[in-house]
């Protein structure tokens, strides 16, 4: 039997799209915190500052200028630090969202090093949040033959979530891994959490995510029953 590789577009698209899991900016909750002191952590701040303005901007173009200086940054913090695991966060975060707006299809041939960083970057933190959270999301939206497995991103998700209390987009990725798998009752609390933290963090994109998905999961079973009554 011939053996599927992943195809590089492919996956790029779900890399991609899993960066919506990255924790934005808020005055309450900013990456740019998180940095420690070291060689690298002027210019890892400098480069989530720009990823979180480029998420902050409804214009493309500004979004672009952004991403690709939040890139330089964080190329920047890589080469003064090669073992920081937020500068390759980071590299990884900024590059993935320039990839993304900039449009996945023609950009698939820098897929194995952006991905590249990702690996990195829980190399040097297994307990990176963020970096644990974009890798359950590529557990859970790729198709099986492509590497997808619920089953691993599950546990990613829910230690990403143990690891940062107040994160918005695991617990969205894992509400929609707990509906596939028909947890209703799980999946509502997890996104109604994720909703009132996307509110409390003044998280436009995730409120209406969680909104959605709310919608989706319905009331509960016993509050559908009452109603019918």
């Amino acid at each position: 039997m011939r053996c599927l590789r992943p195809r590089p577009r492919a996956i790029l698209m779900v890399v991609v799209s899993s960066l919506v899991l990255v924790r934005v900016a808020s005055a309450a909750h900013s990456l740019v915190d998180r940095v420690k002191d070291g060689p690298a952590a002027a210019a890892t701040r400098e480069s989530y500052r720009c990823l979180e303005l480029g998420e902050a901007s409804d214009d493309d173009a500004r979004k672009l200028d952004w991403y690709r200086r939040g890139k330089e940054f964080a190329d920047t913090a890589v080469r003064e630090d090669e073992r920081s695991a937020e500068a390759h966060f980071a590299l990884f975060a900024n590059w993935g969202r320039w990839l993304q707006t900039d449009g996945w299809l023609r950009n698939s041939f820098h897929l194995p090093a952006l991905r590249k960083e990702l690996n990195r970057a829980l190399e040097l933190d297994p307990n990176h949040p963020d970096a644990l959270a974009a890798e359950g999301g590529l557990y859970l939206q790729l198709p099986r033959f492509l590497g997808g497995d619920a089953s691993k991103a599950e546990p990613l998700l829910v230690r990403a979530i143990a690891l940062d209390p107040e994160a918005v987009g695991a617990r969205l990725e894992l509400a929609d891994c707990y509906l596939r798998r028909e947890r209703r009752d799980a999946a509502r609390d997890l996104a109604a959490a994720a909703l009132r933290l996307a509110i409390t963090q003044g998280k436009t994109r995730y409120i209406r995510r969680a909104d959605n998905l709310l919608q989706e999961i319905g009331p509960p079973s016993g509050h559908v029953e009452a109603l019918a009554r």
